[in-house]
This record gives C-alpha cells, structure tokens and sequence, in this order.
C-alpha cells in the first residue's frame, strides 16, 4: 500500500498546478502546515492509492512531513507518516529510523525508502504499538490546540542528513489548521460505503467472524 502514496509529497508541491479531475480537495493552507484530502479517481488513478486526507508540512519547499489518515476499508482509517526530500537518493526497499521529537518526548519509528525520495511507514497501533501510537496522537492534539502555544516538532534522522527544526504556529493558524483537519477527516469517514462495499477488516479482506 506504500506504493501508492509516494507522490503524496509531490501533490504538495504541485497543488496549484494540478487539474480540477484529479481529486485533490484543499482544506487549509497555513505558513507551517496545509491539510488536503486525496481521493484517487479517473482512468489515470493509481489503483493501489486509497482515499486519504493528508496533513502537511509547507515550511520547506523541496522538504516535509506528511501524516496521513488512509480509508483501508468502509470504517477504518489507518494513520502513516511521510517524510520527503527531493535532494534524497534512497536505497529503495531498505529501512531507517527516524525519531519525531515533539512534546510526548522522542518517538522512534522505522521507515521504508518507498522510492529514491520518500520514507514511508503505517504507524498504526497494530504496528507501532499501542503506547507510541498514543504518544503521537497526544503530540498531534497538543500541537493543533490553539490554546497553547510554542508547540513545535523536530525530526532527527540516523544517517547525516542534518535534523529538521518544524516551528510552532500561532494561534490563528492552530485554529484553522485544527477545524480543517476534524472536516477533513469527518468527510472521508463519511466516503466510506462509496468506495468500499460489503464489511471488510482493516486491510481489506473480509472475514466470516464476528469481531
């Protein structure tokens, strides 16, 4: 399923650019962070690329930060991060860690080089573990919170690329980002039945017990 959101950074970068067929809808597009949920269609659609919103980093032009929530079936939504840099030549295949210093402390997560730019990895609980998964939400929340303020993030990689410093937001941006966000994610849990029929487990099989 990485597969399909490697150009998830790329839409990021070409938004303005990109025909209106595509699927792309904006809901935000803040200093630090921008939120635009995907929903793969047309005859040009990559057909393992499932709907998602995609919440982002805008601080850096070339660089970011992605996490994106996946619909992999009518009611289950599968958190994965991203992080992108076109200056990158990735063994592709091979995986590295990647700690996201933010106000939970340092979280730790594995990620695959999905092409010669993008590391990708699903953090959802049954992979990371239910404590990190926890730990991030938590970080994400405090960050989107308005009423705080200073909230940033830093991302420090295991080889020589040099760390990431994401800056805070202000207020207003929190504000928005924060309402745009619940939208975005309210609207695709709502696509659900359109894009999946029948009662299917999180990774797309359908099973005959009850759970």
């Amino acid at each position: 399923m990485a597969r399909g959101f490697i150009l998830a950074g790329t839409v990021l970068l070409t938004m303005s650019a990109l025909p209106a067929t595509s699927g792309q809808t904006q809901y935000f597009m803040g200093d630090v962070w921008g939120v635009w949920q995907v929903l793969p269609e047309g005859e040009d659609a990559d057909p393992e690329e499932k709907p998602h919103c995609l919440f982002g980093t805008r601080t850096w032009p070339q660089k970011g930060l992605n996490v994106m929530y996946v619909l992999t079936s009518a009611d289950y939504v599968e958190p994965w991060l991203q992080i992108y840099s076109t200056g990158w030549e990735l063994p592709v295949g091979k995986k590295t860690k990647v700690d996201l210093v933010t106000v939970a402390g340092p979280l730790g997560f594995e990620l695959e080089a999905t092409s010669a730019s993008y590391l990708t990895a699903s953090i959802d609980p049954k992979i990371v573990g239910k404590d990190k998964s926890f730990a991030f939400e938590v970080a994400l929340s405090y960050m989107l919170d308005s009423r705080r303020t200073g909230i940033n993030m830093r991302v420090k990689f295991a080889g020589s690329e040099p760390e990431w410093f994401i800056p805070a937001m202000d207020q207003l941006e929190a504000y928005q980002l924060n309402a745009a966000f619940r939208k975005c994610i309210g609207e695709l849990r709502s696509k659900g039945g359109d894009f999946y029929s029948g009662r299917q487990t999180p990774d797309g099989k359908t099973s005959p017990f009850a759970e």
